[in-house]
C-alpha cells in the first residue's frame, strides 16, 4: 500500500512537471517592461493589461503624415507572428488645438460600457471602457514645432484578447491603476509645467 501511494505520487509530480516543461501553461514568460512608451511605469500596473504570452515587443512610430511631438503610436505586441496579428496593447498620443470631451469620444468610438473617471492634474475628461481608456488633458508641447497645440489625447487600446472581458469592472480599475501612472509621467514628459 505505501509502495503504491508513493508510485502514484511520484507519477503525479512527473505529470506535472512535464505539463510545465510543455509550454501549455499560460502565464507571462516575458518580462514586463519598467518603461512603456517611454514612460516609466510601474510593473503592478502595466501587467493586467498585458496578455500572458512568451515574447514582447515594442513599437514606438508618429503616425502617417505626423511628426513624432504632434501624433505617437506605441504598440505592445505580445507573441507577434504567433496567432495572426498576436495580441496587444496600443498607446496613442495625439495632440489636439481645441478641448475634446473624452468621455463623449469613448461612446462614439464604441469602448464598451465607458464610463466617465476623475483623474487629477491637467486632464479636463477622461473615460475607461471594457476595450480601453481615452484622458484629454491641457498640454502646451516642449518644443516649438506643436505649437498651435493646446491639448493632448492619450488612447489606451486593447487587443485581441480583450474583446470581451470576463470581469469589466477589474478590466476598468486596471486601467485607471494604469492612467493613474502613466497620465502624470506623460505630461511631465511632453508638457510644459
Amino acid at each position: 500500500m505505501k509502495t503504491r501511494h508513493c508510485t502514484t505520487a511520484a507519477v503525479s509530480a512527473l505529470a506535472a512537471l512535464l505539463v510545465g516543461c510543455s509550454g501549455k501553461a499560460e502565464g507571462w514568460n516575458y518580462a514586463i517592461p519598467k518603461k512603456i512608451c517611454g514612460v516609466n511605469m510601474q510593473e503592478s500596473v502595466v501587467k493586467p493589461l498585458l496578455p500572458p504570452g512568451d515574447t514582447l515587443d515594442e513599437q514606438i512610430r508618429a503616425a502617417i503624415g505626423e511628426d513624432q511631438d504632434v501624433s505617437e503610436r506605441c504598440l505592445l505586441k505580445v507573441d507577434k507572428g504567433k496567432s495572426g496579428d498576436g495580441k496587444y496593447l496600443w498607446i496613442n498620443l495625439d495632440r489636439e488645438t481645441q478641448k475634446v470631451d473624452a468621455v463623449a469620444e469613448a461612446h462614439r468610438l464604441r469602448y464598451g460600457n465607458s464610463e466617465s473617471v476623475h483623474l487629477a492634474g491637467s486632464v479636463t475628461s477622461a473615460a475607461v471602457g471594457d476595450t480601453g481608456a481615452l484622458v484629454a488633458m491641457r498640454c502646451k508641447p516642449k518644443t516649438a514645432k506643436s505649437a498651435p497645440y493646446a491639448y493632448l489625447m492619450a488612447e489606451v487600446r486593447m487587443g485581441d484578447y480583450a474583446d470581451k472581458p470576463k470581469d469589466p469592472e477589474a478590466r476598468h480599475d486596471h486601467l485607471q491603476a494604469f492612467l493613474r501612472d502613466y497620465i502624470p509621467a506623460t505630461e511631465a514628459a511632453r508638457c510644459k509645467q
